[in-house]
């Protein structure tokens, strides 16, 4: 039997540890000489099963086969039964996954979670379709286009939701508290991902951190360098609604608030990766930190908050967390024929193609049939905990705020004066100019980007009770106006935030 080149466990390990096989809850997994074998005895058994059904399906299916969709749907079975976490991606659906991690993405501008049988809303990014159209956070997702999603994993649903820019995709929702569906037809477009914004209010740092994708640690430490330079030391990090994503990103930024120390262990249950531990280099910390947290506030949120909260780096305010310490790789797999191809030529038998480049070779495209995100260990906290469907509970407990009007405050974002909105005119400021009236009582239609006879007679009345110029046009002065009721409103309708103010203004 030809043995092949050979290469030892040491230089298996090296190569691992510099290959970025991407993963959520991001570890580098690093394989051994045992991620491969050279026993060319396999039991056949349930080999000839999937050929006596895929033959069985060629005979009896009236319709085009293709064995490449048969197999990658007998591997989106199989990966489905393990937990809601692990998946089998085709190519495409990597590409998109991918996609969601980097800055940008086409879609419909919302963040998907699986709780028991439904796919929810974890969070609509400001000025997205989903967003324009009333999404929100806690909607579940029934259907996409009449098919019910009810029991698919947010991955598919995620894929049947996606498409080209410009397309629309009809979506059926279910508000918290009803039962019936409500079907809405939204665009897709091109979403572009800030993670981070940040303001300074009444002296205290204010930072929404939406995800920890790529550039999530980088733009938090712009956020702090701004603050630096006003010599803020009091903050507000908002975690609220953030699925999570690199774990690299999330201890980046424990770096900037936690003393020095453990941030995070990831523990693994196969032998072939090594365990990891995350530590802080901080000597002294210079912040005053509280941090918002909610149910939807999960993975690499609760790395980043339970750091914090076990050095008593700060303070944790909101609601429990969603507890979900679970870490998932991302894997590519190679075809069957790729596998046959490297172990004639090789010797050797291993689906992951980073094995091979160990012997110098790179699988071109066509040899990869996926990539499977599969739950691989648990991580801990700096005190040794396993929250892991128990959450986080808060420092200091205060209920979620409810939308008022049907507007979530957290939602809006700042008018940016860089144009004055008249009749007819379309402009995001309209869109959050008109969440502000709502939330202020005035009388719009539902939020969305156009200055309509309605805005305008709203706008007009707004100007007149604040006894400036009443003429309905979005000026500069009546946007400057609108944000400084916004800043109002964050303390009066926001209870967790304005909790987290009262802890940091503490002595």
């Amino acid at each position: 039997m030809k043995r092949g080149i050979s290469v030892g466990k040491s230089s298996i390990r090296k190569l691992f540890a510099v290959i970025a096989i991407i993963c959520l809850l991001c570890s580098q997994p690093l394989f051994t000489q045992a991620a491969v074998t050279t026993d060319t005895t396999i039991n056949n058994t349930q080999g000839d099963y999937y050929q006596n059904v895929t033959d069985f399906i060629k005979e009896f299916y009236n319709g085009d086969v293709s064995e490449t969709k048969l197999l990658q749907g007998a591997l989106k079975g199989m990966f489905a039964t393990l937990d809601p976490y692990t998946t089998f991606f085709t190519p495409e659906e990597a590409s998109q996954f991918y996609g969601i991690l980097g800055d940008n993405f086409v879609g419909i501008g919302v963040v998907l979670d699986k709780k028991d049988d439904y796919v929810i809303i974890t969070k609509a990014f400001p000025g997205s379709p989903a967003e324009r159209a009333g999404l929100c956070p806690g909607d579940k997702i029934a259907s996409v286009d009449g098919r019910s999603i009810i029991g698919v994993t947010t991955e598919e649903a995620a894929s049947r939701i996606k498409g080209a820019a410009g397309t629309s995709v009809k979506i059926g929702i279910i508000k918290a508290g009803n039962s019936s569906i409500t079907e809405v037809v939204l665009f897709r477009e091109m979403i572009t991902m800030n993670p981070v914004s940040y303001e300074v209010r009444n002296g205290i740092g204010y930072i929404k951190l939406e995800s920890f994708s790529v550039n999530s640690a980088e733009c938090v430490k712009q956020a702090l360098d701004e603050m630096d330079k006003e010599n803020i030391t009091k903050i507000v990090l908002d975690l609220r609604d953030n699925g999570g994503g690199y774990v690299d990103q999330a201890v980046n930024i424990a770096g900037n608030f936690v003393p020095k120390g453990l941030i995070t262990k990831l523990n693994f249950k196969s032998s072939l990766i090594q365990d990891q531990e995350f530590y802080s280099l901080l000597d002294k910390t210079k912040y005053k930190l509280a941090i918002l947290v909610n149910g939807h506030s999960a993975s690499a949120s609760e790395i980043l908050s339970a750091a914090v909260q076990d050095t008593n780096a700060g303070t944790l305010v909101g609601t429990k967390t969603f507890g979900k310490a679970k870490v998932q790789n991302l894997i590519r797999l190679l075809t069957p024929e790729a596998t046959k191809k490297y172990q004639d030529m090789l010797g050797i038998k291993t689906i992951i193609p980073e094995v091979l480049t160990a012997y110098g070779i790179t699988p071109t495209a066509d040899e990869i049939l996926g990539t499977v995100k599969i739950t691989t260990g648990l991580y801990t906290t700096p005190k040794g905990r396993m929250i892991d469907l128990q959450g986080l509970t808060p420092d200091v407990t205060v209920p979620d705020p409810v939308p008022i009007n049907g507007v979530d405050v957290n939602s809006i974002q700042k008018l940016r004066k860089v144009s004055k909105p008249d009749l007819g005119d379309n402009s995001v400021d309209v869109y959050n100019a008109e969440k502000i009236l709502k939330l202020l009582g005035y009388d719009v239609d539902t939020p969305d980007s156009k200055l309509n006879d309605k805005t305008f007679v709203a706008i007009q009345k707004f100007q007149s009770d604040n006894n400036i110029h009443s003429y309905g046009i979005l000026d500069y002065s009546t946007q400057q106006l609108l944000n400084d009721k916004l800043n109002r409103l964050y303390t009066e309708v926001d209870a967790q935030y304005s909790k987290a103010v009262d802890v940091l203004n503490k002595d």
